[in-house]
């Protein structure tokens, strides 16, 4: 499941490209379009706004995890039922991506919150259809491990933004590659510990990017949730990651 993940980040990385020039217009003299544009929050509650739509992320994800654990799910998948489930929330996904893209833009709070709750209930079921495959006690090594990882990628994003700039795009073009090797070694039946390792220190470094932008924007709840969806599908995909690395080892 981690691999269809990552594909998805990509294209999250695409249109937060689109999405951050159109910050920077606004930032430098915003057109006025018609709607009440968002008021600027103060730095606390701009960092709680994250920290609660990233939670509220993994609460999501959680609540997939309980459903795939299911009779239910189990019937789904043996009638191939679940295919179009999965086939369905990658593409809402992509249009909470897409609306998340635009909100920010137009500063827009109600585009903003819709397009994440379309991208959060259903990028985190998709991340929890792996979850039913590990036990208790290795999901929350991984979580811890995640944790820490998140939390000094951070630190040393805000400490040393220069660097995380230089290899921002580096990073992205080592993420494309490695996807297209697991895609062969996929056929191949290679195990592919090496390509999560890259894949972690890849999104590991877009933690400290992801963090260290998320100061220089201004504190408004559209940019709170482009931020918090940012640092979210960072975070899930070195979960991931870390998963695959753990199921194999044990």
């Amino acid at each position: 499941m981690a691999g269809i993940l990552s594909p998805t980040a990509l294209s999250w990385r695409f249109l937060k490209g689109r999405s951050m020039n159109d910050i920077q217009g606004y930032q430098n003299g915003p057109v006025e379009t018609g709607a009440s544009r968002a008021k600027e929050m103060s730095p606390r509650a701009y960092n709680l706004a994250m920290s609660a739509l990233i939670f509220l992320g993994f609460c999501a994800m959680g609540a997939g995890a309980y459903f795939t654990s299911t009779m239910s799910f189990a019937r789904m998948m043996m009638s191939g039922a679940a295919l179009p489930l999965v086939f369905g929330s990658f593409i809402l996904t992509i249009v909470g991506m897409v609306m998340m893209s635009a909100a920010a833009g137009k500063q827009s709070v109600g585009l903003s919150l819709v397009g994440y709750v379309i991208f959060a209930s259903t990028f985190g079921l998709t991340a929890s259809f792996g979850l039913a495959n590990y036990d208790l006690p290795t999901i929350n090594t991984a979580f811890i491990a995640t944790a820490a990882i998140t939390f000094v990628f951070g630190a040393l994003g805000v400490t040393f933004p220069k660097f995380f700039q230089r290899v921002y795009g580096i990073g992205f073009g080592i993420l494309l590659a490695t996807i297209l090797v697991e895609i062969v070694l996929m056929f191949m039946g290679v195990s592919q510990t090496i390509t999560d390792l890259i894949v972690i220190v890849v999104f590991a470094g877009f933690i400290g990017y992801d963090t260290y932008v998320a100061t220089t924007v201004p504190p408004t709840l559209p940019n709170a949730v482009l931020m918090a969806s940012n640092l979210f599908v960072d975070i899930i995909n070195v979960f991931l990651r870390i998963l695959n690395i753990l199921g194999r080892r044990d």
